[in-house]
């Protein structure tokens, strides 16, 4: 039995704002945590198309305001994820073309060859390589969906609304994405 959340993920508050507010229930629009927006320092161990893909994605994820130094390791598991992926792809695009090359076959052949390999009994079954990339493809699918970075996943992810500047004292959020206001000097 699974122990994580069912169902959908709740809608943000400003999105229900949004859409009308059809359940009429009070809307408490500074719900959630708002972390101080920031690029965490990517970690060590990521391979080298990881490193590609936390270099493309985190300015955007910054820019959205959807990133914090909360969010390393979760980032982490998505660009190995997507660094293995695209590894793997690349992989079986050489073995495709090394059969083309080869053996001749043309394209459609080649993939379904490198697709594919014959048990002892003679059966077909996929392939490790296949296997592995429609692992990854799930993986990366998820950990998309935790950032928001696909079309459903857009109206699940809330940003950080910068909730504390509206207590006394403290001066007002920066304009630019930069996290929590700071106290005001007297």
């Amino acid at each position: 039995m699974s122990m994580g959340t069912r169902g959908p993920m709740p809608k943000p508050a400003a999105l229900k704002l949004l859409e009308g507010n059809a359940g009429k229930r009070s809307l408490n629009l500074s719900d959630g945590i708002n972390p101080r927006i920031e690029i965490p320092a990517p970690p060590k161990h990521l391979s080298r198309e990881a490193r590609k893909e936390w270099k493309r994605i985190t300015p955007l994820l910054e820019e959205l305001g959807l990133i914090s130094g909360l969010d390393r390791t979760a980032l982490a598991l998505y660009c190995q994820a997507a660094g293995r992926l695209a590894e793997l792809e690349e992989a079986f695009n050489g073995h495709v073309n090394r059969i083309v090359q080869d053996q001749g076959l043309d394209y459609v052949e080649a993939v379904y060859q490198a697709s594919h390999a014959v048990t002892p009994s003679g059966y077909a079954q996929q392939s490790v390589l296949v296997q592995l990339i429609k692992s990854h493809r799930e993986q990366v699918n998820r950990y998309l969906q935790h950032f928001g970075l696909s079309p459903a996943a857009r109206g699940r992810v809330q940003p950080s609304n910068y909730v504390q500047p509206t207590l006394p004292g403290v001066e007002e959020a920066p304009s630019a994405r930069g996290g929590f206001a700071r106290f005001k000097v007297v």
